[in-house]
Order: C-alpha cells, then structure tokens, then sequence
C-alpha cells in the first residue's frame, strides 16, 4: 500500500461519505466504508492496524458516541485514532467527553482539512506488516 493510510468513514451522508472517499482515495489511502456505527465497529475487524477513523456523530441504528465507548471496551483501543465530524458538536465543549478521539472537525469543513489530518497520521503512524512490523516506504 505505500506510504498511505487505512481509514475507516463512519458517515451517513452518502454524498459526503463518498466525496472524502474519492478524495483519500486519489492520495493513496485505503479507505472502508460504513453507514452507522455498529457497521464500522464490524468493519473496525477487518482493518489493517493501525487505522484512522472519521467518524460522524449522528448516525442511525448506532451513534458516533456508542461507537467510541464500544471501541475503548476492545482490547486493541490504541490501534485505533479518530477525527469526529460532526455540525453540532462544539469542539472546545466536547474534546475532553470523547474517549480516543485525538481531533474534533465541525461540520462543513474544506476537504483538504481532512486530507492534511490523514497525510500526517499516515506519516506518524505507518501500516505494520504482519507480525507487529513497520513497513518498509
């Protein structure tokens, strides 16, 4: 995979859902879909380690919010970083009540705000190989 990042989207919003695909995808990401958050924690099993998650708050069937405290209960929790998006969310209010979540974007945000957040987590943090190894760029 290069020197990319596997990304999980947890969104709702297809349109949008589907344009910060297409955008991580043209920079050389790996990126798995999901609607809600029971369907991104079923996806969360089939990721590479480590993985970025964007994570939307409001969502049916599971929230974002659901989402993070079933995550922190895994035993493998710091594999995982995530960005909320969310359009109600204040950061400044929020970013201490959402466990593991290293970065808070309100909602609408420029792409290229995302697309720097993931470039710098594929940086600090890349793809291991099985085993526990780093791979190679």
């Amino acid at each position: 995979m290069g020197s990319g990042a596997w990304v999980l989207i947890a969104e709702d919003d297809f349109n949008f859902r589907d344009t910060l695909e297409d955008a991580l995808v043209e920079d050389g990401h790996s990126v798995v879909r999901a609607r809600n958050g029971a369907e991104a924690l079923a996806a969360v099993d089939k990721l590479p380690r480590p993985a970025l998650v964007l994570l939307d708050l409001h969502m049916p069937v599971m929230d974002g919010i659901t989402f993070l405290h079933e995550l922190r209960k895994r035993a493998d929790p710091d594999d995982f970083e995530v960005i909320v998006m969310s359009a109600v969310v204040d950061p400044d209010q929020w970013s201490s009540k959402l466990p593991g979540v290293t970065r808070l974007l309100r909602k609408p945000f420029e792409i290229e705000e995302i697309q720097a957040a993931v470039a710098e987590f594929a940086e600090r943090r890349p793809p291991r190989l099985p085993g526990g190894q780093a791979s190679a760029r």
